[in-house]
């Protein structure tokens, strides 16, 4: 959980950086294939004339740290609220026998704008798809090995193990991976 804490406070410097290009950001259903990694952190300080927020992570731990001025919104922010931060990871695997090398292709979506007057928060994404040559199949943990691009080695794990029938070492198949990064001022739940 210390790591989860350390990154809360890396992301939420990364969101008060660029809170400025953000967007009140739909919430992320638990039920997406991949996983969902989600971290809530409360507003125990907000001065706004200096810009200094300080945050208290799940595991306790107190973060002070200054606003950029590209943040327009923090006038919206107060003590009480929450910084929810949510890291989505979801994989998608295509069969495609027979085909030629490794490839691929990345696709980032730049943080979207919170509106102004609305509480901070971003959300951003990541699209890559790769064509790969499965390593190893285990079925009963529903994970592949793939040897991706510059012959790097991605183990993956697949919600439906259907996704699974018919792969086997030595086929290629394209793979995609989307990494989202939602972050969100919310009130706190009442």
């Amino acid at each position: 959980m210390l790591k989860h804490s350390r990154t809360a406070v890396a992301i939420a410097t990364l969101f008060l950086a660029v809170a400025a290009h953000a967007q009140t950001a739909p919430a992320v259903k638990d039920g997406m294939a991949g996983k969902v990694v989600t971290v809530t952190s409360k507003i125990e300080a907000v001065d706004q004339a200096t810009r200094m927020v300080t945050l208290r992570g799940p595991d306790g731990n107190v973060v002070t740290m200054k606003v950029s001025d590209k943040v327009k919104n923090l006038a919206q922010v107060k003590v009480g609220d929450e910084l929810v931060i949510k890291h989505v990871e979801a994989v998608a695997l295509t069969l495609r026998k027979g085909s030629p090398g490794r490839s691929e292709t990345v696709t980032t979506l730049p943080p979207q704008a919170a509106p102004l007057g609305a509480k901070p928060g971003m959300t951003t994404a990541q699209k890559t798809t790769i064509v790969a040559n499965v390593q190893s199949v285990d079925m009963a943990k529903r994970t592949v090995v793939l040897q991706g691009p510059q012959g790097r080695y991605l183990p993956l794990k697949v919600k439906d193990a259907a996704q699974l029938k018919g792969v086997k070492a030595g086929d290629s198949v394209e793979a995609t991976f989307i990494e989202a990064v939602v972050m969100e001022v919310v009130a706190p739940k009442k």
